[in-house]
């Protein structure tokens, strides 16, 4: 027997109809957890909390904010579960604990980012969808990365969110062969993170990073640091403009994404100039399935694309034209197993 809710005036709901519309409900409402997330983030709450139980008036001290207002913030995370309070002591729950930045998995930094200019920039969609043009742009007055150029302590979290965990070269190694390279051009990767630890599985190869001169200070401090990193050259550029020649290898990891259809052919077309003969470009990025199924994490990583710098996660027909226009063929596409994320080869036309 199906259960029904019915209001003055209206047809009768079904329980089905009551969960759908709570589902939506939900989602309308869910900026306000990344607000209070944020805040607890950007206050320093969890670093305080781990080392010892504390009173909202304590932490309303230690923080400068008003203890009035914050309480009522410390309540609504305990409410989230981000929280514990017991007495008038407040804790760290055990999700609350990746708040804290030294924890090994921290979640600091996405907490910061995401709940500050990634949220606002959502803001700017219809603007874009309706005039045209990057809806951060539109809320921010500046393309993205030139963003990050003024503010160093977002670009850091940036780049540090961005960098693939450790153990994501050895995934990558099993699907193409790094032993045979020379020369390891990364373009555009980051700290250098992943450059490094492909470097350990090419004991004959040194690498280069190619990044923005913002990057350089964590890229060097990563690489003096990390295993392979001392056969690594850093090199400061725009890979817009120019990719450094004579690898054999080009890796392009999480970049292609980030850009619209006529940049990515320029960037392309950069790393073709530059590739050797019998040289080969990876390109390490999610794929667009065909059609799309609710649950399918892929698309949140295609509007933060969209949001922050107009790109956009693209189906293998899409890579395919898109190498082809320039002068690239593709040749192999492998996915790792339940995932979306993806490593294309592709080599001279």
């Amino acid at each position: 027997m199906t259960t029904h809710t019915t209001r003055p005036g209206s047809e009768p709901m079904s329980v089905l109809d009551l969960a759908a519309r709570h589902r939506l409900s939900t989602m309308i409402e869910g900026y306000r957890a990344s607000a209070l997330v944020h805040v607890a983030a950007e206050l320093g709450i969890a670093t305080l909390l781990a080392e010892r139980p504390r009173t909202a008036a304590e932490l309303a001290q230690e923080t400068r904010t008003n203890p009035r207002t914050l309480g009522q913030v410390l309540r609504a995370l305990c409410g989230l579960g981000v929280l514990a309070e017991d007495d008038g002591a407040l804790t760290l729950t055990p999700a609350g604990a990746f708040l804290d930045p030294r924890h090994p998995m921290s979640l600091h930094g996405q907490a910061v980012y995401f709940g500050g200019p990634s949220y606002l920039s959502y803001s700017g969609l219809v603007e874009s969808l309706r005039e045209g043009g990057i809806a951060f742009d539109h809320v921010f007055g500046m393309p993205y990365y030139s963003y990050l150029d003024r503010e160093p302590a977002m670009a850091e979290h940036y780049h540090r969110m961005i960098a693939l965990p450790a153990g994501a070269a050895t995934v990558i190694g099993t699907l193409f062969d790094f032993t045979t390279a020379r020369q390891i051009v990364d373009v555009g990767g980051g700290n250098g993170s992943l450059l490094a630890e492909i470097l350990t599985l090419a004991p004959q190869a040194r690498g280069v990073l190619l990044e923005l001169p913002l990057t350089e200070p964590s890229a060097l401090a990563t690489l003096a640091t990390a295993p392979g990193g001392d056969r690594c050259e850093f090199v400061a550029g725009d890979f817009r403009e120019h990719v450094p020649a004579g690898g054999d290898v080009y890796v392009l990891s999480r970049v292609l994404a980030n850009w619209a259809d006529p940049m990515c052919e320029r960037i392309l077309g950069n790393c073709r100039d530059a590739l050797r003969p019998g040289g080969r470009l990876l390109v390490f990025e999610m794929m667009m399935p065909d059609q799309v199924t609710e649950g399918m994490r892929v698309v949140d990583g295609d509007m933060n694309a969209l949001a922050h710098l107009g790109g956009a996660v693209r189906t293998r027909a899409e890579f395919t034209a898109l190498l082809g226009s320039a002068g690239l063929k593709l040749d192999r596409v492998q996915q790792l197993p339940n995932s979306q994320w993806t490593l294309l080869e592709a080599s001279l036309a």
